[in-house]
């Protein structure tokens, strides 16, 4: 699809929407969304604007260039662009607030909206990863935001504005043979297996659990952090890393897990040199956590590697999975890499993920198979 043919089907979505637009805006990844609201609030014209975004870039950055790309530079002029950790301190009244990446809304950060401290006329909300989490589908209900666009992965794939893709999943048993994970206490310490550790805080987190024991969440998060920093995943990473060819993109489990992968990172503790060497082609590899996988763009990457999903609730894995989808050339098909910890919660939480996207562009692949056939994934 053509950057013309592009701009029309936006503009029917805008011409398709109520007025004044009140709910929220459901378009896949890369459809266009902030053109979209631009352009309705040149349809609207209202004389204040409060924009919610997730992070500096988009807000310092990309939503201003908006602005100024569709020729809304007076409408800039009355908008207040905020990062949603600021939202919780706004008061007063809005005639129009855009609440971008809507699944970024919380109890917390909405409070102002829902105690009226934070008035307004209507509210248009956008992302292309609708929530699952009840709580954040309560906040749009008691804001009146009803679904008002849909558009899936699936359908702009079919109307060309973005690009295919293949996932694989890579599954990888837990380690059963080295004593190589430290357990035990302060007095009395041992070695043990990978998959006897994780049995241990499996067993100890559903007790926890079913007792409604008040560690229930320690043990939770015990269990999680063995699935994030397992050393099975690592080796999966590596090899990955190793036999893929072309630029690659990790998203890791851990800021520890991203500086062991790559000399190139870009996460919470870093600044964004490497991010924007990898942005202009200057690196062939970048790993980062959670920071870059929204509202960013990355051209001309031939792998994108997932070391780990969440359960998805709040659409963040899936927002990484559609970093790959930026239409590259006619031959472009995005290859995607997720590694699942088999018989685990991790394959709980990369089931979640992948419910969002098509069972047929989805390959299961055995990592004991990959290793002893030596070869790579073809597209």
């Amino acid at each position: 699809m053509t950057n013309k043919e592009k701009e029309k089907l936006q503009d029917e979505i805008v011409d398709s929407l109520p007025e004044p637009s009140h709910g929220l805006i459901k378009l896949a990844p890369r459809t266009g969304k902030s053109r979209i609201a631009v352009r309705n609030l040149k349809n609207e014209k209202p004389e204040s604007i409060l924009w919610v975004t997730p992070n500096t870039k988009l807000r310092d950055e990309d939503i201003p260039n908006e602005f100024a790309k569709w020729n809304a530079k007076r409408l800039l002029k009355k908008a207040t662009i905020i990062c949603y950790g600021s939202l919780s301190n706004m008061r007063g009244h809005f005639d129009k607030i855009i609440l971008d990446e809507y699944q970024d809304v919380t109890e917390a950060n909405a409070e102002p909206l829902l105690r009226k401290q934070l008035t307004y006329g209507t509210i248009m909300g956008l992302s292309g990863t609708h929530p699952k989490h009840i709580e954040k589908l309560n906040i749009y209900r008691k804001l009146g935001l009803n679904t008002i666009a849909d558009m899936s992965i699936d359908e702009a794939i079919d109307k060309d504005i973005i690009a295919d893709y293949q996932i694989n999943v890579i599954e990888v048993n837990l380690n059963n043979k080295d004593k190589n994970i430290e357990a035990g206490n302060k007095d009395k310490k041992w070695m043990q297996t990978e998959l006897d550790r994780y049995n241990y805080l499996d067993d100890t987190a559903n007790k926890a659990i079913w007792q409604r024991r008040k560690d229930a969440m320690f043990r939770v998060l015990a269990r999680m952090r063995a699935i994030y920093n397992s050393p099975s995943k690592h080796e999966v990473a590596e090899w990955l890393i190793d036999n893929v060819e072309g630029r690659k993109l990790i998203f890791a489990g851990s800021i520890k897990q991203a500086e062991e992968l790559s000399p190139y990172t870009y996460h919470s503790k870093t600044d964004n040199k490497d991010l924007q060497a990898f942005i202009r082609e200057e690196n062939g590899i970048l790993a980062c956590v959670n920071a870059g996988g929204v509202g960013f763009t990355y051209r001309n990457v031939d792998n994108f590697i997932i070391i780990q999903a969440d359960s998805d609730k709040k659409g963040l894995t899936t927002q990484k999975i559609t970093r790959a989808l930026l239409q590259q050339g006619s031959d472009y098909k995005a290859s995607i890499y997720i590694i699942s910890l088999a018989e685990t919660k991790d394959e709980i939480w990369v089931e979640k993920t992948l419910s969002r996207f098509n069972v047929h562009k989805i390959e299961y692949i055995k990592f004991i198979n990959l290793k002893k056939w030596n070869c790579v994934i073809w597209k």
